[in-house]
């Protein structure tokens, strides 16, 4: 029997570019199939602001130093 998933935990701690906070590979967050509600510490560590930061990196708009992940 699958494990049940709470979402809201996921969207609210998880993040689709560092991954899932509890290590669940079957993160909705990681998956892209829920959609995160703010950025992790690690996103702050790295230079991204807000949600709009994340969208531009995924979408290639904004480039992240490949050696250490800040933009």
């Amino acid at each position: 029997m699958p494990i049940k998933i709470n979402i809201g935990v996921h969207t609210s701690h998880c993040c689709v570019l560092h991954g899932c906070k509890y290590g669940y590979s079957n993160c909705p967050v990681c998956l892209r199939k829920a959609d995160q509600e703010h950025i992790c510490e690690d996103c702050s560590e790295d230079g991204i602001r807000n949600l709009k930061d994340i969208r531009g990196i995924l979408s290639g708009k904004i480039k992240r130093c490949e050696y250490c992940g800040h933009i």
